[in-house]
């Protein structure tokens, strides 16, 4: 399995909102990954105190995480925000667990979940 760490900086200039970038999820971009071979797991993550965008996805194959990379700096979120990537990194997958819980199913939550229907 190959992990792979995506963040862009938006304080550094985007020319597009947390909010924006939130919408593109709920219109766009939740559907398109949820369709991507190989793919395990695609988390987004936003921290608006520092500026950071971005996302952690988890891959079946090297490959295919490799496949994500090379097109990374000219997908959708470059193409909104007008900025390339400030992290882009691979890494091999050591473990994965998921802990005991109670709490909602993970393909329902997050902020960009919180605006659907809205």
């Amino acid at each position: 399995m190959r992990a792979v760490l995506v963040l862009w900086d938006l304080s550094t200039g985007s020319r597009v909102t947390f909010e924006e970038l939130r919408d593109y999820l709920r219109n766009e971009s939740i559907a398109r990954f949820s369709a991507m071979p190989g793919l395990r797991q695609k988390t987004w993550i936003s921290n608006p105190g520092t500026g950071l965008w971005g996302a952690m996805y988890l891959f079946d194959k090297a490959e295919q995480a490799q496949e994500l990379v090379s097109h990374i700096a000219t997908g959708r979120v470059a193409q909104l925000t007008g900025l390339a990537p400030a992290i882009v990194e691979q890494f091999d997958v050591e473990a994965v667990t998921e802990g005991q819980h109670a709490g909602d199913d993970l393909l329902a939550v997050g902020l960009a979940r919180e605006g659907e229907g809205a």
